[in-house]
């Protein structure tokens, strides 16, 4: 649409756009929020809010433009909140592999005694250990790898096909659907760690015996650097375990943020 044809339109249409385009852009800073690269403190919050427009002003002509809005002050910010809450839902489920990474790394901090070592990291937005950094950083790593930020981007160009912008209500479905993707934390963080904490477990049946064999020894403080040294070279040999279990997970996130958009249910006018 040339400048002369936007000019030919009537207010009412105008005024659709310009809403649409607000709406729009809702959906994609509710996103930004909680996605997985995007929603780390490392990228400023002015940024992001002009990526975030960037981006809507990229993907509009691709997006559903509806026949018509709710009127009315209080309706349309009833829409615009959610807009963002379908945003925080696909920024949800995306970041769900990235949890199961840092789920993983905490376990295996706790069986090595790392667990005391916190700093503080913007990626999580939170005090995080050691091994959880590390492997948080590497499964990021692997995310961008796999163009995981295109699937991303994919999927929310893809969530106004599925649920428009008149309005939606958030389905029992939809709950039960995000329950099931988070207990997948705890199920495949343990995987994730299995290797680790399997070796140190080996680790403390044989030093439970040196301490009843040789009671002169100190086996408590033997037990501090051993586990460490132990933990980071089995963690160390284990990565092509950890980079196989987390790649068909970040293949099926696509799918994953489409079947809870499909549990969404819009409102008709």
């Amino acid at each position: 649409m040339n400048m002369q044809d936007f000019m030919a339109l009537g207010d009412d249409r105008i005024f659709l756009y310009f809403t649409t385009f607000l709406l729009c852009l809702a959906r994609i800073i509710g996103f930004f929020v909680q996605a997985p690269i995007f929603g780390s403190n490392h990228i400023n919050h002015q940024v992001l809010v002009g990526l975030s427009a960037v981006i809507t002003i990229v993907i509009y002509p691709f997006i559903p433009i509806p026949q018509q809005l709710p009127g009315g002050p209080v309706t349309f910010f009833l829409l615009v909140v959610s807009q963002i809450a379908v945003g925080l839902v696909i920024g949800f489920v995306a970041f769900i592999p990235m949890a199961m990474a840092q789920f993983g790394g905490e376990t295996m901090d706790v069986q090595t005694g790392l667990s005391s070592a916190a700093t503080y990291d913007p990626s999580s937005k939170g005090t995080i250990n050691l091994i959880r950094r590390l492997v948080f950083y590497m499964a990021m790593i692997a995310y961008l790898m796999m163009n995981g930020h295109h699937v991303l981007i994919k999927a929310v160009v893809k969530s106004f096909d599925i649920v428009p912008l008149t309005g939606v209500r958030f389905s029992d479905t939809l709950v039960t659907e995000l329950i099931r993707l988070t207990g997948q934390v705890l199920y495949v963080g343990v995987q994730i760690a299995l290797p680790v904490v399997a070796a140190l477990f080996m680790i403390q049946i044989a030093l439970g015996i040196m301490a009843k064999v040789a009671p002169q020894m100190n086996v408590f403080m033997l037990s501090f650097p051993l586990n460490i040294l132990v933990g980071l070279s089995i963690m160390t040999s284990s990565m092509p375990i950890f980079y196989q279990r987390l790649k068909p997970l970040f293949e099926q996130n696509f799918n994953d943020i489409i079947t809870a958009l499909q549990q969404i249910i819009p409102l008709a006018l």
